[in-house]
């Protein structure tokens, strides 16, 4: 029996909501499910890789075109205030959706999400390949972030904590600096918390090739740590970070040194 491609079924739906949205109406879960050839309790597994795309990529909510008999979103639904569903459904309408690409489009080839993420924790050297095959930047940062968090457990590199929904999947070189393999090789990336993927991004913290996390802050000796600021900063200075399960997932020396020269560190 041949595994359902769910990113080929959001493909599909997207297509559809684009022309219901462009009729400025909405559609229930049967509707789309007999669109799209999908039973209507299944729809939600659709709709959720939609859903994830318009938030990472900042689109108006799409999904809130998909009502119930009651005239409103499922539970599932969690990309607008579902207190004021009137401006998240005009904000959709009046969206100009002809200028945005269908990013499922790769799933016209028989891809899948599942596949895509397997290819970049398993053969992470081949993530430029991926890179090619998609198209639209949402998807494959949505990819990066999966594929990271994969590597890393669900766990930050940082401090070991294991809240996994509320983790960043962090680019070591920046994606603006980042060539096509480096901005999908999980090679290149660390799971952290959202303070600390911050305190990276603004080289308060970074790591170094033996992977110690280091911390520096030019301006500390004017001002006194409190005990949590120390414990999410000094107290992490020299210690060894959380590590991926796997060698092969493991950040490279050249993307530690190539952050570090572009963050103003040097090469550690």
């Amino acid at each position: 029996m041949s595994q359902i491609n769910q990113t080929e079924r959001a493909r599909l739906a997207w297509q559809v909501l684009i022309s219901v949205a462009k009729l400025r109406e909405t559609i229930t879960y049967a509707g789309l499910g007999a669109r799209i050839g999908v039973h209507h309790r299944a729809i939600r597994y659709v709709l959720g890789p939609i859903q994830d795309y318009c938030l990472e990529s900042r689109l108006p909510p799409l999904t809130i075109l998909v009502v119930n008999g009651s005239g409103r979103p499922g539970s599932g639904f969690i990309a607008h205030d579902p207190n004021d569903l009137e401006s998240g459904l005009e904000a959709v309408w009046r969206h100009p959706w002809e200028n945005e690409q269908n990013p499922f489009d790769f799933a016209a080839e028989g891809l899948s999400y599942d596949a895509l993420i397997t290819t970049l924790t398993k053969t992470p050297e081949e993530a430029e390949a991926v890179y090619v095959k998609v198209k639209s930047r949402g998807v494959k940062q949505i990819l990066f972030r999966d594929a990271v968090r994969k590597a890393y457990s669900l766990r930050c590199a940082f401090t070991g904590i294991q809240f996994g929904d509320a983790l960043d999947a962090c680019h070591i070189v920046p994606w603006a600096y980042a060539t096509p393999q480096q901005r999908m090789d999980v090679r290149n990336g660390l799971l952290l918390n959202p303070l600390h993927h911050r305190l990276f991004d603004k080289a308060y913290m970074t790591i170094s090739d033996d992977y110690k996390i280091l911390y520096c802050d030019p301006k500390s000796a004017a001002w006194e740590h409190s005990k949590i600021e120390a414990a999410i900063t000094l107290k992490l200075h020299n210690q060894e970070m959380h590590l991926p399960r796997f060698l092969r997932h493991r950040p490279l020396a050249e993307n530690i040194d190539r952050h570090n020269v572009l963050v103003g560190w040097g090469s550690l």
